[in-house]
């Protein structure tokens, strides 16, 4: 090495670069818990009588607070005499000054106060920890430089490699020189380069070039560091190896004397507040305000300093008899849960409850907001409320929501009950029009005759009212502009909310349904032999659900769904193992069947983390029932006739379906995995594998805790019938008797009556690794 940069130091080891890698199962399914989904945890976790008194305390408080407060109550703490000036205010009345006084100028203070804090100059610092960050980096450059040199890519590829990895704009010449230079410069390109840097970091701080002022003594600018790097290398080595030296010293170079933001923005601070505040005068007689005039600050702070804060009154009777017809409102709800809890909460109730007692407080401060910024009330937004209730909530319970929000907004209105009946009407139509919405296209279209009904019955209440003809039309066109928000608001807000408490809407559904997200993306990569099945099964469920007047789209999106915990173990599943040596040949019966269990655990725990709503989850876990995995239990009998076999250890353990969706999906899973396995799969086999299937899920007491009746079973049975015949075409029958063997086809029939259909094959056999899906 020729001379140096003056207190050279010898270069460092490189530090390790081999990390453990992260699990594969946790890198290709899992994701990081959000802190909705967290939070949500939570709430799920705190008992139900607990989080109820908390809700509803919370929910008291919160609406006595918003509809009984004025700024007068705040005068008993010395902090306003009475309601008070705000800034949009309109004034009532012409307001003149009786004396001289002097206040504090909000405008000027705050404008003297951002000059002294722009004058402030930025503050900086010498960040050690730059210099070590800068040679792990390179460090780790130059490694993944020596692993792509020994790659066999081609050279053209080398080179683009070599790009990709430069942490700055490398040139083309500079990633080929690197790829094709021998083996020892390629090593002293290395050592050279980041010694350079590490002895110009030991020497001096290095400042961007538009730092305004910097110390003369161990600072210097990005500029002249690279012209001394420049100097160095090529001192270190001449040609192609100096260039290289010269390039990647550079451009490995990054300032360390960078700006102390804490710093900085503490002098500013301290600026700021060392301004004394501006004083202005109000000469006796001076206009403060005209009648109608728009308040400012300045106005408000005139008007506090002379006293001119509005009529004070004593409003604490009216915030005593809020707080008690909200306490009546709380008792009406705690009823109404108690007696139709179970069908306006059934799933996710925690997170439901919650959720409605924000809707009703949001709403009711949007009502104050509206109040106390002087806009028409009219234009109240209480119908985004139905909204967004009725589609997330369900429309019984958002009728009582809408009540209580609507007399709570008549009082805020100073006990204005034609205008509460206006909102009450509206929002009771919108509950009624949005209740079967499917899609955002019909909730955009619903949402327009929200506005026109809305704006027909603002106008037909002003008339009640005694309103004149004009003032009513006027009132009807705020009736419209109110439609129009609150879809707006809805449209807003209802993607937010269904992501942030997880529920089951029609438009989640939908999204869900896409087979091309993410989480289905994956099932098809890893495992497409249950991708396949999947969809297949998806619109079996979705027919038979159509046939029996059960939730279509959700049985459809649950078999989409239902078998993602295959990902773990895909090769364990027939229809996965194409090509490939059926790995139950080496396990025992009991390990395959525990094997096999598993997927139902795995998609439990992979739906969770991903987020699927819990009708979702329920499917997942219900698709089996307590069904009995027929194949490794008769293997298991046969390989044990005197020993003793637990048929537990055989059977599924997440419960019976509890949902007729779920049941649905038992039946077209198991008849689909069934009808797989036929040789000859003709009409008649079909039925009877149908039939068959049914019989035995019935004698076995799976649909035991489901909704669905038998006339519902046997629809099921037909629309899934109607549905594999579809997907098969037609087939010929085939005569009973084989041509040239004299062997005679083999029934449909189960040879265990409580077993798992697909586990048996079209013969009534066992199919090896078979389950169903």
């Amino acid at each position: 090495m020729g001379n140096k940069i003056p207190g050279v130091a010898a270069g460092r080891g490189a530090k390790p670069n081999g990390q453990p890698r992260p699990n594969k199962r946790i890198q290709d399914y899992m994701r990081p818990q959000t802190r909705f989904e967290r939070l949500r945890n939570k709430l799920e976790s705190v008992p139900r009588m607990k989080l109820y008194i908390g809700v509803m305390f919370a929910s008291w408080l919160f609406l006595t607070a918003i509809v009984g407060l004025t700024p007068s109550h705040f005068g008993i703490f010395g902090l306003r005499d009475g309601p008070g000036y705000r800034v949009g205010d309109v004034a009532q009345v012409d307001e003149f000054a009786t004396r001289a006084v002097s206040y504090e100028d909000p405008a000027a203070t705050g404008l003297a106060r951002n000059e002294a804090a722009n004058a402030v100059d930025e503050i900086y610092r010498r960040d050690e920890a730059i210099p070590g960050q800068v040679a792990e980096d390179s460090r780790a450059f130059f490694a993944r430089v020596a692993e792509i040199r020994r790659g066999d890519a081609p050279e053209g590829e080398k080179v683009a490699q070599v790009l990709d990895t430069s942490p700055f704009n490398m040139t083309e010449a500079t990633a080929r020189s690197l790829v094709f230079l021998g083996e020892e410069d390629f090593r002293d390109v290395e050592r050279y380069s980041i010694e350079n840097l590490t002895e110009l970091y030991e020497l001096t701080a290095v400042a961007e070039d538009g730092v305004s002022e910097i110390p003369a003594s161990d600072v210097i600018r990005i500029s002249e560091a690279r012209n001394r790097l420049t100097e160095a290398g090529e001192r270190d080595a001449s040609g192609e190896t100096g260039s290289l030296i010269e390039s990647l010293s550079r451009g490995l170079l990054q300032p360390n004397y960078v700006i102390d933001r804490r710093a900085t923005e503490a002098a500013r601070t301290q600026a700021e507040a060392a301004v004394e505040p501006v004083q202005s005068t109000v000469q006796p007689g001076e206009l403060v305000v005209a009648r109608g005039e728009l308040l400012d600050r300045e106005d408000v702070a005139k008007l506090d300093a002379l006293g001119n804060t509005g009529e004070t009154d004593n409003p604490w009777r009216m915030l005593l008899g809020v707080a008690l017809i909200v306490a009546a409102q709380i008792w009406m709800a705690r009823y109404f849960l108690e007696r139709f809890g179970r069908q306006m909460i059934q799933v996710g109730g925690a997170a439901k409850l919650v959720l409605a007692a924000s809707l009703v407080v949001l709403f009711t401060v949007v009502a104050r907001l509206f109040m106390l910024l002087s806009l028409p009330a009219y234009t109240i937004p209480l119908a985004g409320l139905s909204i967004l209730g009725t589609i997330l909530l369900g429309p019984r319970l958002m009728f009582l929501i809408v009540v209580v929000s609507s007399v709570n907004i008549g009082i805020i209105a100073g006990s204005d009950f034609l205008l509460a009946a206006a909102l009450l009407i509206s929002s009771g139509f919108a509950i009624y029009t949005v209740v079967r919405v499917g899609s955002r296209d019909q909730l955009l279209r619903a949402g327009v005759i929200i506005a026109v009904v809305t704006a027909v019955v603002t106008f037909a209440i002003s008339l009640v009212g005694g309103a004149t003809f004009p003032v009513a039309l006027w009132q009807g066109v705020l009736g419209l502009i109110n439609g129009v928000l609150s879809l707006m608001i809805a449209m807003v807000l209802l993607p937010v909310l269904e992501n942030t408490f997880n529920l089951l809407t029609p438009m989640k559904l939908l999204e869900l349904s896409d087979p091309g997200s993410q989480l289905l993306q994956k099932l098809l990569r890893r495992a497409p032999g249950t991708f396949s099945h999947s969809m297949q099964v998806g619109v079996m469920s979705e027919n038979a659900a159509k046939r029996i007047g059960a939730n279509a789209m959700l049985a459809r999106v649950g078999a989409y769904y239902h078998d993602i915990g295959k990902m773990e173990h895909p090769a364990y599943f027939i229809e996965n193992q194409i090509g490939y040596t059926n790995p139950h040949n080496a396990l025992s019966p009991t390990l395959s069947a525990k094997v096999i269990k598993r997927h139902v655990k795995d998609g439990i725990e992979i739906g969770r983390n991903w987020g699927l709503p819990q009708e979702i989850i329920d499917i997942i876990a219900q698709h089996h029932g307590l069904t009995r995995i027929e194949y490794f239990y008769r293997k298991a009998l046969e390989e044990n006739p005197e020993g003793t076999v637990r048929e537990s250890d055989f059977r599924y353990s997440s419960g019976r379906p509890k949902s007729k969706e779920a049941g649905i999906l038992m039946i077209a899973d198991t008849v689909e995995a069934t009808v797989r396995s036929l040789p000859k799969p003709t009409p008649k086999r079909i039925e009877e594998v149908i039939q068959d299937t049914i019989s035995r899920k019935l004698e076995d007491g799976q649909f035991d805790e489901s909704d669905l009746t038998l006339r519902e079973i046997h629809e099921v049975g037909e629309a899934v019938r109607e549905s594999v015949i579809g997907f098969l075409g037609p087939r010929i029958e085939y005569p009973q008797e084989a041509q040239g063997t004299g062997r005679k086809k083999q029934p449909v029939k189960s040879a265990a009556r409580a077993g798992d259909d697909s586990s048996l094959s079209a013969t009534g056999g066992p199919v090896p690794g078979k389950e169903s899906l």
